[in-house]
């Protein structure tokens, strides 16, 4: 019963109080950021949902209520929760794009919100979807080249592509014509550019391990890196789920 209330209130349904009316978009927009660094994503959420009311087409803010809901997605349980939220987050962050089609931080949470959903729908939906995080992984790297997360993004994209099952391949090569470019040699150089603009982020030390360790000759490589993510400060929302297979990943080499 707790864990429907928290869906509601995530959907809009039950939200807490919202913020006094008189504040302004900057007042709830930097409450929000305060609250997002505390990890409290439903209170961080309020305060964007009160600025919406006021400016409902201003992208900063859809951005950020998009950001919001796909970190929401870890606190649910079951995939079917995790799609209904993930939903959200793509509705917001569609709505961003056409907002502002050229802000490269739209573009990323565009291509983070597809990626998140992705994971939890049928095959052919999840390959669709995986068109669209490359697009708007390509298009956030040509417009904010120094974004770590969409260089993350696109790895992920290049190693989920690269190391597709036999069945999925064949729906990747239905839906995109013919299998994409995709390879681990790019997964992993995107995996470098990441680190080297954001060394601090866990998930992006995670999965350059992982692509290492495809390569037995590398499996040295690919420890030294599972353990380092293991000892970084938990600095991100999602760093705790990250050092998990984190350390999964090392005690199966």
């Amino acid at each position: 019963m707790r864990r429907f209330f928290y869906l509601c209130a995530l959907l809009g349904i039950l939200l807490p109080q919202l913020p006094a009316a008189e504040e302004s978009v900057a007042q709830l927009l930097q409450k929000g950021d305060e609250a997002d660094k505390k990890w409290k994503t439903t209170e961080a959420l309020q305060f964007f949902l009160a600025a919406e009311k006021q400016e409902p087409n201003n992208p900063e803010v859809l951005r950020r209520i998009a950001a919001q809901y796909a970190l929401a997605m870890g606190d649910v349980g079951s995939s079917a929760e995790k799609r209904v939220i993930g939903e959200k987050a793509l509705g917001y962050a569609r709505r961003a794009v056409e907002m502002a089609p050229r802000d490269g931080k739209v573009q990323v949470v565009m291509a983070v919100c597809c990626g998140r959903l992705a994971k939890h729908l049928p095959n052919k939906e999840k390959i669709q979807t995986s068109k669209l995080v490359r697009q708007h992984a390509e298009l956030a790297i040509q417009l904010a080249p120094r974004s770590d997360l969409a260089h993350y993004v696109l790895g992920v994209w290049h190693y989920e592509i690269a190391n597709l099952n036999a069945v999925l391949k064949v729906i990747a090569g239905m839906v995109y014509g013919s299998l994409p470019p995709a390879s681990n040699e790019d997964a992993e150089k995107h995996f470098r550019k990441a680190r080297e603009l954001d060394p601090g982020r866990v998930a992006t030390v995670l999965e350059l391990g992982r692509t290492v360790a495809l390569n037995k000759a590398r499996k040295d490589e690919a420890r030294i890196l599972f353990e380092t993510a293991l000892k970084m400060p938990t600095r991100d929302k999602d760093d705790p789920e990250m050092k998990k297979r984190a350390k999964a990943a090392l005690d199966a080499l």
